[in-house]
């Protein structure tokens, strides 16, 4: 029996299940850490452990409680101390030598620096026998800082407000971010030194490059001989960057004299090893697998979805729209948004309701754009689920879905008609999802 439309919130919401299963940050862990008698297992690495080997744990970003958890599972009493991250109105239930410290995302806060200071002040005495294991996750890079010197909280907290709102991708916003800290780009490698360091990550971030991840706090970097000769090779640099979104002359005074220093070659450490654990393309393959047991034929778009919400809402609704049932679209990555009014919502509401507007008045047609961290922008919503009908319903409210997508206020719409996803924080964080049935 082929699927059909009236079931589609439970084939979605099926499809939504499988999906964030594969993104479990703590299953992540358990696959790739594993301690046997004097030999850590870290992916495919064999470390050798002595009896005074001291392990040190620090955890950052949305999926730091239960990644430290399955950390602490694996490893027990072999954890000397750590200081673990967690998003303000998280749960985490570590033993007592690991401290847990709230700290804020998007926007730094007195618990980001706070976090910085302790894991410096951990790392201070490390030696060349201990083993640094830091667990990585998306919303890192605003929840574990130290700022370099003349850059303070607000300055921070400014120019990261910019940057949200200029519409630029995650790795330029990085870039900025990690020329602002000594933790960012390979800092906390640093930092670990002269003792080793093992990264477990989970990436955000489309391509999955490590030094995007949460700015890249164990990935060294330095630039090539090639790099210095030839300036085309070189990306753009953190000036440019604010200057090409038109932010550079409203950025703090600070933050402009830190970024037009000329950089000095950091102090060099041991070469971490990093392994990636867990990425979209794991979450989309999971979706894949449950549409098909659904009665859908699946077709991956893409997993490197980029660019303006709004219009690849809009392009996705037209292609869902001509594409013939049942069949299932699915699309990974993650959209920006440039704000320009003074809305409530988020990049995937935006993309949401322009899919609404794309495939109106169709009758055998739904899309759910979500963040699978559960958290779509300054919202309570983890995105939308649309259908032909949204736009129409919406109108016959008196709402007019273009003038919200104008003034980037689609969470009230989509909350009049009733298309809101609202999960909650998932405690993970790969990306996007977005799911277009077609059916019969």
């Amino acid at each position: 029996m082929q699927p059909q439309f009236w079931d589609h919130i439970t084939h979605l919401a099926e499809i939504r299940e499988s999906a964030l299963n594969a993104a479990d940050p703590k299953l992540a862990v358990a696959r790739n850490l594993r301690l046997h008698g004097s030999i850590l297992i870290a992916g495919t690495r064999e470390i050798q452990i002595q009896p005074t080997t001291r392990i040190f744990l620090v955890a950052v970003g949305k999926a730091a409680p239960a990644m430290s958890l399955a950390a602490v599972e694996v490893l027990g009493n072999r954890i000397g101390m750590g200081v673990v991250t967690v998003p303000h109105g998280f749960k985490a239930l570590l033993p007592s030598n690991i401290s847990v410290i709230y700290a804020g995302h998007p926007l730094p806060d007195k618990g980001s620096l706070t976090a910085g200071l302790a894991v410096h002040a951990m790392l201070e005495h490390a030696k060349p026998d201990d083993l640094v294991l830091a667990l990585i996750s998306g919303g890192g890079s605003a929840m574990l800082e130290h700022p370099v010197p003349g850059v303070s909280l607000n300055d921070l907290k400014a120019i990261n407000n910019l940057l949200l709102r200029s519409g630029a991708p995650i790795e330029f916003i990085n870039t900025v971010r990690r020329a602002l800290s000594q933790i960012k780009a390979g800092g906390l490698a640093r930092a670990a030194a002269p003792a080793r360091v093992v990264s477990l990550i989970m990436s955000d971030v489309v391509g999955d490059r490590l030094s995007a991840i949460a700015s890249g706090p164990t990935v060294l970097w330095r630039r090539s001989k090639k790099q210095h000769e030839n300036a085309t090779d070189r990306p753009l640099s953190p000036p440019d960057i604010l200057k090409f979104y038109q932010i550079w002359d409203q950025a703090p005074e600070s933050v402009r004299a830190a970024l037009s220093r000329s950089s000095q070659s950091p102090p060099r450490a041991r070469r971490p090893f990093n392994i990636l654990v867990g990425t979209n393309r794991l979450v989309i393959e999971a979706a894949a697998t449950r549409a098909t047991s659904l009665g859908f034929k699946p077709k991956v778009i893409t997993t490197r979805l980029q660019g303006e919400a709004r219009l690849e809402g809009q392009r996705f609704g037209k292609t869902l729209s001509r594409t013939k049932g049942p069949a299932c679209l699915l699309m990974g990555g993650e959209t920006t948004v440039t704000v320009q009014g003074g809305g409530k919502g988020g990049r995937n509401q935006e993309f949401a309701l322009a899919a609404a507007l794309a495939i109106e008045g169709s009758s055998n047609i739904a899309v759910m754009a979500m963040a699978t961290d559960g958290i779509d922008g300054p919202t309570d919503a983890a995105g939308a689920i649309v259908n032909g009908q949204t736009a129409s319903t919406a109108r016959a409210l008196d709402l007019v879905p273009e003038a919200s997508l104008d003034q980037n206020d689609a969470y009230p719409l989509l909350k009049a008609v009733n298309s809101l996803l609202i999960i909650g924080p998932t405690g993970t964080n790969l990306n996007d999802l977005v799911v277009g049935l077609s059916y019969p």
